[in-house]
């Protein structure tokens, strides 16, 4: 039996004088003077902007036990930004995540926050597990987990790498919230602790103080009169244990689709020079496509595939939406059988609990006369995804490569055992894979320009393919084709199989693009390290959009020495390695047409 949660239960709070207060925990998120409190416990006791001065260039960890409102982030980020100097990774944990509408609520109560603006126009979505959220120019990187906190620190102590160098406790009060302060947690800090790494917190609490002294923390009070009587600080004194990782200076690129341009992207923000490599130009192959939707492939079934495509997409919305090349459309994905319709009811059971229909804000679905009324299509039942677009390729590739830390190089370049390099070359990618066998090929596809027709096609239709409309011109695909077709094949294909959407007029084809998907032998894709300084990210088929984005923060996240922004499953889902025991069971599995 699958025991995997993806819906979390958010936070229920109610408002009191501009307060927020928690419902779960009978205890207010922050003061009406919050963000000057924020300083006051801790910022300036433990002394965060003027150590993170020292280090012109490097990167300053946080971490944070109790996110809440997000104020202690938002506070510090702008705070960082406001300096102009150092970089800023802040990784914290929340039991019970804020909605939308939440979000939306304190955003507006902080108008002169940019970071809090940001945060509540991509606010993590109510899914367990951890998400990756950057902000002002990727100086600010957000690690953020939902979930337990003893599960959050155990996948900190194996993948993070970069101690942190200051504890923000948080997390309600003591009495409040017994959990978060318990002995077995405080000693996960002081592991991921280096000689230095400070701790603060409201709380005075002579149980708190005396467990942290007990794990090697130097405690001390610090006065906050008239405000209250004190707070705590601590410093962590034993040797340190935890060396900081050294991620390479500079690493190159071999392939300039949207695997290479979002990893390079990714690597750049975090201060990282990259080359990109590509001969044929950038976006070619696969990434050629100036019609493609970015939408949620969901499966519903919570397998680590699921978690991977409902992550991936999150994702993508949240670090390609502001891109050129990427507008926000909406789609539907419509049930036509019984069988459709059982699946996305499934679908939105899994990542939608229970929520109220008002705050449904990425995924709804839709009854039959809800479709007709307010999309003007028939069908059994829909899910509507708010938040999904409409990518032009190349555009977003060449804006992602936009950065002064990446040099594109229009020419072939053989990977070498003496350089750091991350392979997105496609299919290619197999050459380079240092031995390691990886199972993928190509499966051709097309997409179709067409005449409007006179169907009342408004919304981005997706599943099995899709119809997007356009004033102009409407784009129906993408042929998936285990034997290349011809290009008239090929569009046949795309305008029958869009008949119930584009209507039974005469069809007037305008033009069509041709191009190979790379897909592997289970149909995920490959993420991760194959060892010696090399990563690979290919195999992202149809869903290159949404997951590759993702893929590259993975990556990133590797490089730098960082907990990933998936679970430890999820890892093992896409692990370049995970061919190896299949192979040895059944031989090798040939992907794409056989010559």
């Amino acid at each position: 039996m699958n025991e995997h949660q993806e819906f979390i239960s958010p936070a229920t709070l109610r408002w009191r004088d501009q307060q927020p207060i928690s419902d779960q925990f009978d205890d207010i998120y922050f003061s009406a003077d919050g963000e000057q409190e924020v300083s006051r416990i801790f910022l300036q006791p433990s002394r965060i902007l003027e150590r993170a001065s020292q280090r012109p260039g490097s990167w300053f960890t946080v971490g944070e036990l109790g996110f809440g409102s997000a104020l202690n982030f938002t506070v510090t980020a702008d705070a960082f930004v406001q300096q102009g100097q150092g970089n800023l990774h802040f990784i914290s944990v929340e039991a019970h995540p804020l909605q939308d509408s939440d979000w939306q609520t304190v955003a507006r109560l902080r108008p002169n926050s940019p970071t809090a603006q940001a945060l509540a126009a991509q606010p993590p979505p109510l899914l367990t597990g951890w998400h990756r959220r950057s902000f002002l120019g990727g100086r600010v990187q957000l690690s953020v987990f939902h979930g337990d906190v003893s599960a959050a620190l155990t996948e900190l102590e194996q993948f993070q790498h970069q101690p942190v160098d200051a504890w923000f406790l948080d997390g309600f009060a003591p009495k409040k919230n017994p959990d978060m302060w318990r002995q077995p947690v405080m000693a996960k800090l002081a592991s991921l602790s280096n000689t230095g790494t400070t701790v603060a917190t409201f709380t005075s609490a002579g149980q708190v103080r005396r467990d942290l002294e007990a794990l090697g923390f130097t405690m001390e009070k610090v006065d906050q009169r008239p405000f209250k009587r004190t707070s705590l600080l601590g410093r962590f004194g034993p040797k340190t244990v935890r060396p900081a990782h050294r991620p390479p200076n500079q690493i190159n690129v071999l392939g300039g689709g949207i695997a290479g341009a979002s990893v390079a992207r990714q690597l750049a923000d975090m201060g990282i020079a990259v080359r990109v490599f590509d001969s044929a130009g950038i976006a070619t192959g696969g990434s050629k496509m100036s019609v493609s939707a970015l939408h949620a492939r969901l499966l519903g079934d919570q397998s680590p595939a699921a978690e991977f495509r409902a992550r991936a997409y999150h994702h993508a919305r949240a670090s390609s939406g502001a891109f050129p090349g990427v507008r926000a459309s909406g789609a539907l994905q419509l049930a036509l059988t019984q069988r459709e319709l059982s699946k996305i009811r499934r679908i939105h059971e899994v990542y939608q609990g229970n929520l109220a229909k008002d705050h449904d804000h990425w995924i709804t679905f839709l009854k039959p006369d809800e479709l007709t009324e307010e999309a003007n299509v028939e069908a059994l039942g829909g899910l509507y995804f708010a938040g999904a677009g409409v990518v032009n390729l190349p555009q977003l590739c060449s804006a992602l490569l936009d950065h002064p830390l990446i040099e594109f190089c229009p020419e072939t370049r053989e990977p070498n055992s003496d350089e750091a390099w991350v392979i997105a070359c496609g299919s290619k990618s197999r050459d380079y894979s240092l031995s390691i066998p990886l199972e993928i090929g190509e499966v051709w596809g097309q997409l179709d320009w067409i005449e409007p027709t006179s169907a009342p096609l408004a919304t981005p239709i997706v599943g099995n393919g899709y119809a997007i409309p356009d004033a102009k011109a409407w784009v129906v695909g993408s042929s998936y084709e285990q034997r290349p077709w011809t290009s008239e094949e090929a569009t046949t294909s795309n305008i029958e199989n869009n008949r119930r959407f584009i209507g039974n007029d005469a069809v007037t084809p305008i033009s069509h693009k041709r191009g190979p998907r790379c897909v592997s032998s289970d149909r995920n894709p490959i993420i991760g390290s194959l060892g010696n300084q090399r990563w690979v990210t290919t195999a992202h088929g149809s869903i290159g959009t949404s997951s590759a984005p993702l893929a590259g923060a993975i990556i990133a996240s590797q490089v730098m020495g960082w907990v990933p922004p998936v679970s430890q499953r999820v890892l093992k889902c896409v692990d370049p390695l995970r061919f190896v025991a299949r192979q040895a069971r059944r031989g090798v599995k040939v992907v794409g047409p056989v010559e």
